[in-house]
């Protein structure tokens, strides 16, 4: 009974390092995956919301930031009372450019279980 008890400790152990395997060799094949998808997007200007079947100008897109302090980095949506640092200024200087800031957060989404 000793026999069978050391082969079956050995084949666990076995399983184990297997199991540890195929978890990495998973783990590094969707990142290879997820790459490829990325630079589909980028190659073809394929956005987030079109992948995911939303319109472009999304509920959530609505109240993105518009306009960002280049000083600080503050944001603000053009929705309600303007905030002291665009007060008495041409808002048209600063203006976020919606596309970057979209592919950034995209990126950014995208990029963020590669770790």
């Amino acid at each position: 009974m000793a026999y069978q008890s050391s082969e079956i400790a050995q084949l666990r152990a076995q399983q184990e390092a297997l199991d540890k395997q195929l978890a990495e060799l998973k783990e590094r094949e969707t990142r290879q995956a997820l790459n490829e998808i990325v630079a589909k997007m980028r190659e073809y200007g394929i956005s987030i919301n079109e992948l995911m079947g939303r319109k472009a100008n999304s509920l959530s897109d609505e109240h993105s930031a518009k306009y960002r302090d280049p000083v600080t980095g503050s944001t603000w949506s053009g929705r309600g009372r303007a905030p002291g640092w665009l007060a008495g200024k041409d808002r048209n200087e600063f203006l976020v450019d919606t596309q970057a800031a979209t592919r950034a957060k995209v990126q950014a989404a995208l990029f963020a279980r590669e770790r």
